[in-house]
């Protein structure tokens, strides 16, 4: 293993609050790219010294692990091993919720938050690249220029007491028709009220720990809806057709820089409690990334 990132799905399950728990003892991670040592008998399609991503297979926090062929996905030439250790969480949530689970089409607006995530970055991307619009909320205003320029339409304070007065100035009196909530808490409560009828918010993550409250008269009276989506299932109930339509799409912008995510900063496995903690922190810029070289 060459590179891992350290994502909020790997410290909600070393506190035991994941959806899908490992048995004991478990190594955690569960992204990263690598580098082939050796190859079983039979394995075709790949060759020593290759790099490669292992998907769906937990534990990519150690120095060597044992993959079946099936379960591991060729990074393409060109791109390092630290993009390639964060393809499968981020670039495919965005693509997915985006175009799978919301179905935006061009021209219409997206609401967010935690717009600096890998995700929500992926977010801007992809949405500056198909047409879209985004309203985007952070927690650190000094990021608005940065995000602006990946594609952001509009950036937002999340502590701003106007949030929703700026949202409805951005996308118009009818509200948001499209929303993605990966905090929770008050924040999700808060992108809740923005939707305008017949509006849906997509629930994929919960990084505030705290419970997403709905007012029933953004449900009732305006037709709106909130649900919930986990990348895991996707993966779990897709087809191979569906995995490599998602990977085809995807890739080639990954490779030529179209879609990438931001390092804040690199540790050694023997730096993983330090790692950690920055992980957790709110004041970095990026991915933590556990390296190897």
């Amino acid at each position: 293993m060459r590179a891992r990132p350290i994502n909020p799905s790997d410290l909600f399950t070393i506190r035991g609050l994941y959806g899908s728990l490992p048995r004991l003892p478990a190594t955690p991670g569960m992204e990263g790219s690598g580098v082939i040592e050796t190859l079983g008998p039979g394995v075709r399609g790949f060759a020593v010294g290759q790099l490669v991503a292992p998907m769906g297979v937990g534990g990519t926090w150690q120095e060597y692990m044992v993959v079946d062929a099936s379960a591991l996905l060729a990074v393409p030439p060109g791109l390092s091993d630290r993009q390639a250790a964060m393809l499968l969480v981020n670039p495919t949530s965005a693509w997915l919720l985006l175009h799978e689970v919301l179905r935006v089409e061009p021209g219409a607006w997206v609401l967010q938050n935690a717009a600096n995530s890998a995700v929500g970055r992926f977010v801007i991307q992809l949405a500056r690249r198909a047409g879209l619009h985004t309203v985007n909320l952070v927690r650190r205003r000094d990021l608005a220029d940065e995000l602006r320029a990946e594609g952001a339409d509009v950036v937002i304070g999340e502590d701003d007491e106007d949030v929703l007065e700026q949202v409805a100035a951005a996308v118009g009196p009818r509200g948001v028709r499209y929303a993605l909530d990966s905090v929770a808490g008050a924040s999700g409560s808060r992108i809740a009220q923005a939707l305008g009828p017949g509006g849906t918010m997509a629930v994929f993550g919960a990084i505030s720990g705290s419970p997403l409250t709905i007012d029933p008269g953004t449900l009732l009276f305006r037709g709106a809806s909130v649900r919930g989506w986990w990348l895991t299932h996707w993966f779990r109930t897709a087809t191979p057709g569906q995995v490599a339509a998602l990977f085809g799409s995807i890739l080639p912008l990954v490779a030529d820089g179209t879609l990438r995510a931001p390092v804040a900063a690199e540790y050694g496995l023997d730096q993983i409690h330090q790692a950690v903690a920055d992980a957790e922190g709110s004041q970095r810029n990026g991915k933590i990334l556990l390296v190897s070289e």
